[in-house]
């Protein structure tokens, strides 16, 4: 059942049509993905890399209000420390877990990079 999944969910937030904020500027939404987060880690598995779900995810967990030039800086440090600290490590595991083989998580490993370096994938 879990490989049936893999990368066929997507996240998203609904009641804050009417608010101005970007849905990651909003605490009530932050906290709640902090707190599913510490339950789920399990995102770089599961969630699409054609959506928009894993990007709303990850900036609830970088700083919301940056310059940019503070975000050149800032935030690639804090997605690498999101990454190697906590998602390739859930990642990992369940990629073991369902028997993944080398070459997928290779593969798999790709995908999230080039997602969260030139974002959302084209199927």
């Amino acid at each position: 059942m879990i490989r049936d999944r893999f990368e066929r969910l997507d996240v998203a937030f609904h009641g804050y049509n009417d608010d101005s904020r970007e849905v990651f500027e909003i605490p009530e939404v932050r906290e709640f993905v902090h707190r599913l987060d510490g339950e789920f880690p399990f995102w770089l598995f599961f969630l699409s890399k054609s959506y928009l779900g894993l990007q709303a995810i990850t900036l609830c967990f970088l700083p919301p209000h940056l310059t940019e030039e503070a975000k050149k800086t800032i935030l690639p440090q804090r997605l690498d420390q999101l990454l190697n600290n906590r998602w390739w490590p859930a990642m990992n595991h369940i990629c073991e877990a369902v028997s993944f083989t080398e070459a997928e998580i290779e593969e798999l490993s790709e995908r999230v990079i080039t997602y969260f370096t030139t974002g959302p994938l084209r199927d």
